[in-house]
């Protein structure tokens, strides 16, 4: 799993470049989602928020009212900092179990929304930072004509947060968003395949190079799951391995070759027809074969292929029974 941070000041167009992602497969986990949830009515982090900044900024019905709120911390960088140690450290621990389960999962990218992210957390948590950013004089613009603020307070939200300037130079990638909206997926294009090689390299940094991973049809009809096919030589080429397609009848021919298979992928129909050339190999069975099979049994592995243009799938593997489930074919 990549684990990235994904950060911005107000009006950078961050939530913009987090809904492509999102679109393109990644597990988003979202910084202020969790911090609403913590400050739920009846939460220890609502009640150690009141006690600190009084009961009015508390609604009728018990809810954090957060423009009371924002008006006791925005330009006082004590209180501030005071509730950041309040809220922050119950965020930080539910975003750590999300990302456990997105392990667990085998999500390949996981994006991680914090719009604070240099500012309360540590980076060196995560394997790679993205920033989206803008010039100042455009997220103004943007804060007066999308969000209705006078000059005064957009440049009073824009002031609060740390300048972008000290963010970028600790930041692994830089979207800049100060053209259209084209031009801004453009941008997240680039880094989000960049993002998507370094996942799919996570997981075969041990291996030999020069190992092959064979992807085997039963015959040139056999396409009702082409699509999956496609996705699997899309992630094992960001890999940086070497893909071959072949049929039932190439196989033994592609066995008998002097590179070594690491892996052979077989689609359901293909299935008997793989299992007898494995087999029957020379010395037989020399590498791994998994099938896609609708109701694969057992399940061997849990390959996301979202940011490849396909879902989740679940592969068995021959002779794979007993086996805990993995999020790789290697």
């Amino acid at each position: 799993m990549l684990n990235v941070g994904l950060t911005g000041n107000i009006a950078a167009g961050k939530s913009t470049v987090i809904e492509l992602f999102r679109k393109w497969g990644a597990t988003i986990i979202d910084a202020d989602a969790l911090a609403r949830d913590a400050q739920a009515p009846g939460s220890a982090v609502l009640a150690a928020i009141a006690s600190k900044f009084g009961a009015n900024i508390l609604a009728r019905d018990g809810s954090l009212d957060r423009a009371a709120l924002r008006g006791r911390v925005m330009g006082d960088d004590a209180a501030l900092a005071a509730l950041n140690a309040i809220v922050h450290p119950a965020v930080q621990r539910r975003r750590s179990e999300l990302q456990r389960a997105a392990g667990d999962r085998g999500d390949a990218i996981v994006i991680n929304d914090i719009p604070l992210l240099f500012e309360v957390t540590d980076p060196a948590q995560f394997d790679t930072i993205v920033l989206v950013d803008a010039p100042a004089t455009v997220r103004r613009t943007r804060l007066r004509v999308l969000r209705g603020l006078s000059n005064e307070d957009a440049d009073r939200m824009i002031a609060a947060q740390m300048p972008a300037e000290r963010k970028r130079s600790k930041s692994q990638h830089i979207i800049e968003n100060e053209g259209t909206l084209p031009q801004l997926e453009k941008q997240a294009q680039r880094v989000f395949a960049d993002l998507r090689q370094r996942a799919a390299r996570a997981g075969v940094h041990r291996e030999v190079p020069g190992q092959r991973l064979v992807l085997c049809t039963l015959d040139a009809k056999d396409t009702s799951q082409t699509a999956i096919l496609k996705a699997i030589d899309g992630r094992y080429t960001d890999a940086g391995m070497q893909i071959e397609h072949t049929t039932v009848k190439g196989l033994p021919k592609m066995l008998r070759a002097g590179t070594p298979l690491l892996s052979i992928v077989a689609t359901a129909a293909a299935a008997d027809g793989a299992r007898a050339a494995w087999e029957n190999a020379d010395p037989p069975r020399p590498c791994r074969l998994y099938y896609l099979s609708p109701d694969p049994d057992p399940v061997a592995v849990w390959l996301d292929l979202r940011p490849w243009g396909y879902d989740r799938i679940a592969l068995s593997e021959e002779d794979g029974a007993g086996l805990a489930p993995r999020s790789d074919l290697l």
